[in-house]
């Protein structure tokens, strides 16, 4: 750490806004293969010319539009992730962050209180804010090559039946199906979500292939007979006590010789490292009741139920988070 580095961390917030905005705006999509000027970006998307320039100006120099004379241009980066045309399309995470703008406003309030800065729903109590949470998962997941990367690293050679317990937009199990067809896949969430989640599979062509059970797995049973539990981001947004229950709950579920795999930030026994994770946990105390845990942490939860041979797999960049598996 330095003096620059902490100048660049206090105003990072203007890095991120520049670039909320202009996903909000449409900029990305308003600019022509051959070169767009501010003007004509302006007239697209019914803003002010000066504004615009200054804020396509700043895009430049982010390395996110190139300009040339006085013409802009769309990059590779912002072609592959922030045109909506786009099958890596990261905007919708983007939108989802950009809505979060007055949730981290409260931040202080939580920090003195130790309570979230708003209901602790996991966005489910309003549909626009379901939509747009559970478009964001799917979002990031299609852009960063989660569900790929999860094909190479997880061994379905034994496994006939996988349940994915909070699939959310089922971005998961559509690639798992898609490379594994032997597989029979159930998806288990919310009945606001899955409504989201239909929509998904069916435009992928894989609603008829995956099983869709509605249920909350905090009140519910869970469906039992699979080989397999998948669980992407999920114990992160739990207090201690839910994750430990749940995970037995999981463990009384599986058939013999099955398997859980947890997909989250998984930290040291610091709490500290990664630190993509520990900067993680103060969006988890605004939102949830949870945190990212230590590989410690959920390994205990896991001997607990009766897991055996639990192992830790770190992903390589760019995926930020790591694999905890464990087997019944």
């Amino acid at each position: 750490m330095n003096f620059q580095e902490l100048t660049r961390i206090s105003s990072g917030f203007a890095e991120a806004r520049i670039l909320q905005v202009s996903v909000k705006l449409g900029i990305f999509d308003a600019i022509k293969e051959e070169g767009s000027s501010s003007e004509e970006i302006a007239r697209v998307i019914r803003t002010d010319p000066r504004a615009t320039e200054l804020l396509l100006n700043a895009l430049v120099a982010l390395k996110i539009l190139k300009k040339k004379e006085k013409k802009f241009f769309n990059t590779e980066v912002s072609i592959k992730y922030l045109v909506k045309a786009s099958p890596r399309y990261l905007g919708y995470m983007i939108l989802f962050e950009e809505s979060l703008w007055g949730t981290w406003e409260k931040l202080e309030d939580s920090i003195r209180t130790g309570q979230p800065a708003r209901p602790a729903d996991m966005f489910q109590s309003r549909e626009e804010e379901t939509q747009r949470f559970i478009m964001a998962m799917h979002s990031l997941v299609r852009a960063r090559g989660d569900a790929e990367k999860m094909c190479e690293v997880i061994d379905f050679g034994a496994i006939k039946s996988l349940i994915d317990i909070g699939s959310g937009p089922g971005t998961y199990p559509i690639e798992f199906i898609k490379k594994h067809p032997h597989l029979k896949i159930t998806v288990l969430d919310l009945p606001n979500t899955l409504k989201i989640t239909r929509k998904i599979l069916k435009e992928e062509g894989v609603l008829d292939s995956i099983e869709i059970i509605e249920g909350d797995y905090n009140r519910d049973p869970i469906p039992s007979g699979f080989d397999m539990a998948f669980l992407s981001n999920i114990i992160h947004s739990e207090d201690e006590e839910t994750n430990r229950q749940l995970i037995k709950k999981i463990y009384d579920s599986l058939n013999n010789n099955g398997q859980i795999v947890i997909k989250d930030h998984i930290l040291d026994d610091t709490l500290t490292n990664p630190p993509v994770g520990a900067i993680f946990s103060i969006l988890m105390l605004l939102v949830t009741r949870g945190r990212a845990y230590s590989f410690g942490e959920v390994k205990n939860w896991l001997e607990e139920a009766g897991f055996k041979g639990i192992e830790w797999k770190k992903l390589e960049p760019p995926l930020t988070s790591s694999l905890v598996i464990g087997y019944k």
